[in-house]
């Protein structure tokens, strides 16, 4: 039957309508007109249900077919498009259906879409990884855990392209002998050049072989440039470079070194260079032997590799004076100077401060030493007590908050013995200077003041104690000559950090110790300021028993948990424990007065501790480093100490393993 038209309804209604009307007229009677009008309302009731019906059955046909061509569509949808799509039991994991590109991919590479392959990307997304790789092809996916259904797409070419982008990265490069001044004096013209071929060659050779752009600036330095793609191999290979020259130096009798500093990004040449050059400055302070690598990014961290050797001295006399000229104009342009140490500061940090507050009165300048009672321990306690009987020393000592509230906007801080802000004793403090001074005996640390007016860091060096008597030696006149007492606490700073002329000692460090002799320090008073008394020797004691090896040269031991270690404490056990035969490293982990838990590490030449305290975030020396952690348990850092020693063997151990 033909669906009626609209024009068809309209004439039909009309025909009918027109009908009505005649028949009323045309009829004679009242009941033939009623009966009339009765049975033109029964058809137009009639046709209208009729309307009626073939409507729905049309809306209906129209519902089916859109839904069938929908459906229709989202197959061919489905079916065609480079969209995977599988769908999975959310209990059992196994696939449920795929599309046929979900099919294709995974069959191409021999493949199914099981089980495994639902877990792993939900492992993935446990993650928080966004991408999937299948074959050589990576894909973004998206994850509906609650329907069931995963989602994936092609992203390999844009893969490429951002590949593409960083390999062509700029990377600015700078090479240095260690030490070579120093090699070089003692030589005769003839080792000498013998010397230069040698390194010249071993450097070249492997510039040559990564295919790299390169100068030799000078005798010791030399420059490279390239791209990140060639960078990218150099770091596979943990930069052999400088661990073959060390070795191949060796062999020749020379003891000389290579560091790296190399900067890469998308900044300019210019930006480039500039933190290549201060990435070869930190290897250098740092102690040599080693790569910083860096990118131009603010949020991007420093790359370390390499310092498997203990650091070389290679400051010199000149070096010495010209810092001391330096601090001298900085100092005498302040109003007024604040000396601050490390937390819970050391004898070294203690002598080397009074050691400055000597050279501030040289100079003409109001000075102060900021202490917190608080963190006093037993040493600087009995520090204390002699200083007391100078009141010229004795009324110097300022608290942090008092120095708040008298700081001067010219005011000069010298940090001593630390580079670290974070480990400042008052760090409130210390964001209120912007004219600050670093005079350290460290490493470097990735976190590190910025823009220091004058950044004074000797790795070699046994102290910051003897750094700070070089100063004074250079720069200390006649009107003010070095007091007793201080020549006294500066021979202790020397003594503690060299475990009296044991280790870390170099020529140096025994003219510096002859002439704080001459000066007047007094050895007695420095064993007596040193001393230990019977619950220090105790807890010392008790660290050192409980105790484990985590390799066979190597040993952890921990305090109780609930009990506090003063930092000297800790120190001295980890000495001790250092001190038996075939022990190469040792650690001791302990909760401190201010609730942290530390770790003082020591060790022989043979292993650098400090990359080890670096992983966990802390810092130090090649052979003596430390970290404090918050938030955590003696216990929980014990086994986290052991799973970074397990995880960094062969960097720890370089080739002797």
């Amino acid at each position: 039957m033909k669906k009626p038209t609209i024009k068809d309804i309209l004439l039909y209604l009309s025909a009918m309508t027109l009908a009505g009307i005649a028949g009323i007229i045309i009829l004679p009677a009242n009941w033939m007109q009623i009966a009339w009008s009765v049975f033109i309302g029964i058809v137009l009731i009639l046709f209208t249900w009729r309307m009626l019906k073939m409507i729905d059955i049309k809306e209906l046909e129209m519902i089916r077919y859109t839904n069938q061509q929908a459906e229709e569509s989202i197959k061919k949808v489905l079916d065609t498009m480079p969209l995977g799509v599988i769908r999975y039991n959310r209990e059992t994991f196994e696939g449920i259906w795929m599309n046929p590109y979900a099919d294709y991919v995974y069959t191409a590479e021999g493949m199914q879409i099981d089980k495994a392959v639902i877990q792993s990307i939900l492992a993935l997304d446990e993650q928080k990884i966004s991408f999937l790789n299948v074959g050589e092809k990576q894909y973004y996916y998206y994850l509906y855990k609650e329907d069931g259904l995963i989602y994936f797409i092609d992203t390999t070419s844009e893969k490429l392209m951002k590949d593409e982008v960083k390999n062509r990265q700029l990377v600015i490069g700078t090479i240095s002998v260690d030490n070579y001044d120093d090699i070089a004096e003692t030589m005769e013209e003839k080792e000498l050049s013998i010397l230069n071929s040698m390194t010249t060659s071993i450097i070249t050779d492997w510039l040559r072989e990564h295919k790299v752009y390169s100068r030799r600036l000078n005798r010791e330095r030399y420059f490279f440039v390239t791209r990140y793609k060639t960078l990218e191999q150099m770091i596979a290979n943990k930069f052999d470079l400088v661990e073959n020259f060390r070795l191949k130096m060796r062999e020749n009798g020379t003891p000389l070194t290579l560091s790296m500093g190399i900067g890469y990004g998308m900044a300019s040449s210019i930006e480039i260079g500039k933190i290549s050059a201060n990435n070869l400055e930190i290897a250098l302070v740092r102690g040599g032997d080693q790569v910083v690598v860096k990118e131009d990014r603010e949020s991007s961290r420093p790359q370390y590799f390499g310092g498997k050797s203990a650091s070389v001295v290679k400051r010199t006399r000149v070096r010495t004076r010209a810092m001391g000229t330096a601090l001298k104009g900085l100092i005498q342009e302040a109003d007024e100077v604040y000396i601050m140490g490390h937390r819970f500061p050391d004898m070294d940090a203690i002598g080397a401060a009074f050691g400055l507050l000597h050279l501030t009165r040289e100079y003409e300048k109001d000075g102060y030493v900021v202490l917190d009672p608080a963190q006093n321990i037993a040493d600087v306690e009995r520090c204390m007590q002699e200083i007391q009987t100078i009141p010229l020393l004795f009324d110097a000592i300022i608290k942090p908050k008092e120095a708040m509230m008298n700081k001067k906007e010219n005011s000069l801080l010298i940090m001593i013995d630390y580079n670290k802000p974070s480990l400042s004793i008052s760090q409130h403090l210390y964001r209120e200077f912007s004219k600050v001074v670093i005079i350290d005996h460290h490493r470097r640390s990735e976190e590190f003041p910025e823009n220091p007016l004058l950044s004074y860091i000797e790795s070699g060096a046994s102290s910051a104690s003897e750094l700070v008597t070089e100063l004074i030696q250079f720069h200390s006149g006649r009107k003010n000559k070095l007091l007793s007492l201080e020549a006294t606490l500066l021979m202790a700073g020397i003594v503690v950090d060299t475990k009296n002329f044991q280790m870390q000692t170099t020529s140096r460090t025994f003219d510096t110790a002859s002439f704080l002799r001459s000066m007047g320090a007094d050895s007695v008073k420095v064993q007596n300021l040193l001393s230990s008394d019977l619950t220090s020797y105790m807890d010392m004691n008790e660290l050192i028993s409980n105790n484990e090896f985590v390799t066979e040269d190597m040993i952890i031991a921990s305090g109780v948990e609930e009990k506090q270690y003063d930092s000297v404490t800790s120190a001295k056990a980890a000495d001790t424990i250092l001190s038996f035969s075939g022990i190469h490293a040792s650690f001791v982990i302990s909760r401190r007065p201010d609730a942290k838990v530390a770790i003082s590490s020591r060790s022989t030449n043979d292993i650098n501790v400090q990359l080890i305290m670096e992983k966990m975030g802390g810092g130090g020396h090649f052979n003596n480093a430390a970290v404090q952690l918050e938030g955590t348990n003696v216990q929980m850092v014990r086994q986290e100490l052991i799973e970074v020693i397990h995880a960094n063997m062969d960097e720890i151990y370089g080739r002797k393993k």
